[in-house]
């Protein structure tokens, strides 16, 4: 009777089987991971450089400029390690009279995927700031 070999030469599935491994699952998270702290580091840029052009608003009222508003935005977004080019600030409202809201959007340029200095693809985070002009403040 012949004998049947059930065993089958496997050898090299392996070597493609790890390079694939790496490849497809271990680089893009290992890509991911590295991208996300710029993510938090731009969100809070954005929601910070939101607020202190609020609060210039707010604060030189009923004398508000919304160029110093964008100018102080840009500028502690640049503090925070963001790239003027990548800082769009709109202010919506400057507060027409006394318990009017001031309203400041602040878009930074987010990079999909941000390794070092090399970044591909890109969306947009808004952030926004609303201040209440005081009921009682004197002009």
């Amino acid at each position: 009777m012949d004998r049947i070999d059930r065993e089958t030469d496997e050898r090299g599935f392996v070597a493609v089987e790890w390079v694939a491994a790496i490849a497809l699952l271990l680089l893009p998270m290992v890509v991911i991971v590295a991208t996300m702290p710029g993510w938090a580091e731009r969100k809070h840029a954005a929601t910070v450089a939101a607020r202190e052009a609020a609060n210039e608003l707010a604060a030189a009222w009923p004398a508000s400029d919304p160029a110093i508003a964008r100018l102080v935005a840009t500028d502690v977004a640049a503090d925070h390690g963001v790239d003027a080019a990548d800082v769009l600030v709109r202010v919506s409202s400057v507060g027409e009279a006394r318990g009017d809201y001031v309203e400041v959007d602040v878009d930074v340029r987010m990079p999909a995927v941000g390794v070092g200095r090399m970044a591909v693809g890109s969306w947009r985070y808004t952030a926004r700031a609303t201040r209440r002009i005081d009921d009682y403040r004197s002009r």
